[in-house]
């Protein structure tokens, strides 16, 4: 019994191992592209959820400008934490961070839990199982 109970927590290490694993590779190729696009799309509003992490004394200021040289030009954005003094400072490289970060958990635990489950309790139907009979030897038959 000790050596099946073992095998059957090596089984769920090693399942655990292997749905984080790929978990963490589907994550980092998805969450780029959905994090980007939700940014492109509704950046105020991405940035404004991420505001309580990237300025928590303060309010979030988002300011989408157009620098052009030529036509039609470029768009980007500056978002800035605005203190109680008046203080600006410039968080955007930070809002970017914490909203990455987010996209990548929304795309790593919602594949990462229900595959650790499923890695802890599949091997544990192996344990069920008929029960071994002690084995006499043939001397002890005769």
């Amino acid at each position: 019994m000790k050596n099946r109970l073992t095998g059957v927590v090596i089984g769920q290490v090693i399942g655990l191992v292997i749905v984080c694993a790929a978990s963490s590779f589907i994550a980092l190729i998805s969450f780029g592209a959905i994090g980007g696009v939700t940014m492109a799309s509704a950046p105020e509003k991405t940035f404004q959820y991420v505001a309580p992490l990237t300025c928590p004394n303060g309010t979030v200021e988002y300011e989408q400008y157009r620098a052009s040289y030529n036509r039609p030009g470029e768009y980007s954005f500056v978002v800035e934490c605005l203190t109680a003094d008046g203080t600006r400072t410039d968080i955007s490289l930070a809002s970017i961070g914490y909203a990455l970060a987010g996209f990548y958990l929304a795309c790593f635990l919602p594949l990462c839990i229900p595959g650790a489950l499923a890695a802890i309790i599949v091997p544990l139907f192996f344990l069920r199982g008929k029960k071994q009979e002690p084995q006499t030897s043939a001397i002890e038959s005769l």
